[in-house]
């Protein structure tokens, strides 16, 4: 008995001693300084910053931000190796950006919210003061990542999905909008840097719109946008996927107005001027083609 105490306060010493030792070389070890980023003042300015002690460059590439020029903002760095820079004031809206560490685009490890796009993924900042967009006090809907197989394409593909506010404790049906993004973006745009569901929102709330169902899919069937079988290839395959697995998709699994009454469905895209090529091909295709079924709009910014 006495031997096992023995053993048992032995153990107990080595681990004690161990314990000691680990936290003495940890409060060694220099800290990595805490870093806020982005930091959105009351006036609309935006303070970046990012740990890079061994950076010999930092930049900003954020070309939603009207004005910014191709350099960026200068980035000073402190003692600590944190690099920082101020902007604006701005504009209230959503933001992409992203570092440009020696030359190479990082996301802000420090900044949870992200909005991705066809090939890229970006870091994001929000100014609040537009009201249309901002995240009020009125009833919320619900915007989720949907995945399904599509047999267009012949593998798994993902849209999002806004849901209206009661959605979840009604039996109603409600018409869908098919919402198609821009040339570059994806399906998680319109609800991450778009803002949509928030939009939505707002205008169901204000009674500017109707509650409705609206489906934002992916509209490139692949990474590589332009290349391959060209932009015609790619409108082609899109509408396949469109009329045989995403619409079909919706209407089986959400409640949605039925019947060949055109005020159930539409449809648009929204893109710059540049584009307009791409956008009036996708409407021709999916839309005219399908005329009973669908209002169709077209509209550049």
């Amino acid at each position: 008995m006495r031997r096992d105490f023995k053993e048992i306060a032995v153990a107990g010493f080595v681990i004690l001693i161990g314990l000691l030792t680990a936290g003495t070389a940890f409060t060694q070890q220099k800290q990595i300084p805490q870093v806020d980023s982005p930091e959105v003042l009351a006036d609309g300015r935006v303070i970046f910053r990012i740990s890079a002690p061994k950076a010999e460059t930092v930049g900003l590439q954020a070309s939603d931000i009207f004005g910014m020029t191709g350099g960026g903002p200068q980035f000073t760095k402190n003692q600590d190796g944190v690099w920082e820079a101020t902007i604006g004031p701005i504009e209230p809206g959503a933001y992409r950006y992203t570092f440009m560490v020696n030359g190479v685009p990082v996301v802000d490890p420090r900044n949870p919210s992200v909005s991705e796009s066809n090939n890229n993924a970006w870091s994001l900042v929000y100014i609040p003061g537009a009201k249309f967009m901002d995240a009020g006090n009125v009833p919320h809907g619900a915007v989720a990542a949907v995945y399904y197989h599509s047999t267009a394409l012949g593998g798994d593909r993902r849209m999002h999905i806004y849901t209206p506010p009661g959605y979840e404790l009604s039996n109603l049906k409600y018409p869908v909008f098919y919402l198609l993004h821009g040339a570059m973006d994806c399906d998680d745009s319109w609800s991450s840097v778009g803002r949509a569901g928030f939009i939505l929102d707002n205008l169901i709330a204000e009674k500017k719109a109707k509650p409705m169902i609206v489906v934002m899919p992916a509209g490139h069937t692949s990474r590589t946008f332009g290349m391959g079988g060209g932009m015609t290839s790619t409108i082609d395959e899109f509408s396949q996927d469109f009329m045989k697995d995403i619409a079909p998709f919706v209407e089986s699994h959400y409640r949605v107005l039925s019947g060949a009454q055109k005020e159930a469905r539409a449809l648009a895209i929204i893109d710059v001027a540049v584009h307009d090529r791409e956008r009036d091909e996708k409407t021709d295709e999916v839309g005219p083609a399908h005329a009973g079924r669908y209002e169709t709009k077209t509209s550049s910014i």
